[in-house]
Protein backbone atom coordinates (compact mmCIF):
# COMPACT_ATOMS: atom_id res chain seq x y z
CA UNK A 1 0.00 0.00 0.00
CA UNK A 2 1.26 3.77 0.08
CA UNK A 3 1.38 6.39 2.30
CA UNK A 4 -2.36 6.02 2.85
CA UNK A 5 -1.72 3.62 5.31
CA UNK A 6 -0.52 5.97 7.98
CA UNK A 7 -4.24 7.29 7.38
CA UNK A 8 -6.73 5.72 9.91
CA UNK A 9 -9.35 6.49 7.47
CA UNK A 10 -9.36 7.19 3.80
CA UNK A 11 -12.49 8.85 1.45
CA UNK A 12 -14.47 5.97 -0.35
CA UNK A 13 -13.33 7.57 -3.88
CA UNK A 14 -9.70 7.10 -2.43
CA UNK A 15 -10.21 3.53 -0.87
CA UNK A 16 -11.63 2.46 -4.68
CA UNK A 17 -8.55 4.32 -6.31
CA UNK A 18 -6.24 2.67 -4.11
CA UNK A 19 -8.11 -1.02 -4.35
CA UNK A 20 -10.41 -1.42 -7.27
CA UNK A 21 -13.12 -1.62 -5.25
CA UNK A 22 -16.39 -0.06 -5.80
CA UNK A 23 -18.49 2.39 -4.80
CA UNK A 24 -21.59 0.15 -5.06
CA UNK A 25 -19.92 -3.03 -3.49
CA UNK A 26 -18.81 -0.84 -0.29
CA UNK A 27 -22.42 0.01 -0.26
CA UNK A 28 -23.89 -3.50 -0.49
CA UNK A 29 -21.49 -5.31 2.08
CA UNK A 30 -22.89 -2.53 4.23
CA UNK A 31 -26.16 -3.38 3.57
CA UNK A 32 -25.73 -6.99 4.17
CA UNK A 33 -23.36 -6.25 7.24
CA UNK A 34 -20.90 -7.74 6.04
CA UNK A 35 -19.14 -4.42 7.13
CA UNK A 36 -19.22 -2.54 10.58
CA UNK A 37 -19.81 0.91 10.31
CA UNK A 38 -17.02 2.38 13.04
CA UNK A 39 -14.70 -1.06 12.21
CA UNK A 40 -14.25 -1.13 8.16
CA UNK A 41 -15.77 2.35 7.33
CA UNK A 42 -18.01 5.25 9.05
CA UNK A 43 -20.11 8.08 7.81
CA UNK A 44 -17.66 11.58 8.54
CA UNK A 45 -18.91 14.70 9.87
CA UNK A 46 -19.06 15.96 6.59
CA UNK A 47 -21.35 13.37 5.01
CA UNK A 48 -18.63 11.48 3.39
CA UNK A 49 -18.50 7.73 3.66
CA UNK A 50 -14.68 6.65 4.91
CA UNK A 51 -12.70 3.27 5.03
CA UNK A 52 -10.25 1.83 7.44
CA UNK A 53 -7.35 0.55 4.85
CA UNK A 54 -5.68 -1.53 7.72
CA UNK A 55 -9.56 -2.93 8.88
CA UNK A 56 -9.89 -3.72 5.14
CA UNK A 57 -6.48 -5.59 4.84
CA UNK A 58 -8.35 -7.55 7.68
CA UNK A 59 -11.45 -8.36 6.10
CA UNK A 60 -9.65 -9.46 2.18
CA UNK A 61 -7.38 -11.61 4.54
CA UNK A 62 -10.48 -13.35 6.47
CA UNK A 63 -8.97 -12.39 9.96
CA UNK A 64 -12.25 -10.69 10.98
CA UNK A 65 -15.68 -12.73 11.66
CA UNK A 66 -18.62 -11.66 9.39
CA UNK A 67 -21.33 -10.37 11.65
CA UNK A 68 -23.91 -11.17 9.02
CA UNK A 69 -23.21 -14.28 10.38
CA UNK A 70 -23.39 -14.32 14.37
CA UNK A 71 -25.86 -16.54 16.04
CA UNK A 72 -27.11 -16.08 19.44
CA UNK A 73 -27.63 -19.45 21.43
Amino acid sequence: MTNDQQYRWVKLSRHCEMTGDTPDAVHARRRKQQWTDGVQCKLGKDGNLYVNPEEWNKWVEGNQPETSHVRVA
